[in-house]
């Protein structure tokens, strides 16, 4: 058995409690109570549908904490860092063919 709010006319209500004894607002069938699937990030709340009889879950993202926020951030810096290492490394490589070209090119005309 299940308490719903009472003072709503919405046909979704949210459950407030599960009970299996005893007398309450709602009479529901315990054996086939749902249970909440668990989704990493997200926490859920129990709903009862007041004209279909059923009870179903909501998930809502469970806020990041201080810490967390914090190790994304180092993540997504160290990837920017080691982007910018590699794309310097390129640079380099680069400068470097364009500086053996034109040590060539000078070396060629001095021969002539």
């Amino acid at each position: 058995m299940i308490i719903i709010e009472s003072n709503t006319e919405q046909t979704k209500v949210k459950v407030l409690s599960v009970f299996s004894l005893g007398e309450i607002a709602v009479e529901y069938d315990m054996s086939t109570l749902p249970q909440p699937e668990n989704i990493p990030g997200k926490t859920y709340e129990m709903f009862y549908d007041k004209e279909t009889q059923k009870i179903f879950y909501e998930y809502t993202d469970i806020p990041k904490t201080p810490l967390e926020l914090l190790q994304e951030e180092t993540k997504a810096l160290k990837l920017a860092i080691a982007e910018s290492a590699e794309a310097q490394q390129q640079d380099k490589i680069e400068n470097q063919l364009a500086i053996a070209e034109v040590a060539e090119l000078i070396a060629s005309k001095e021969v002539l």
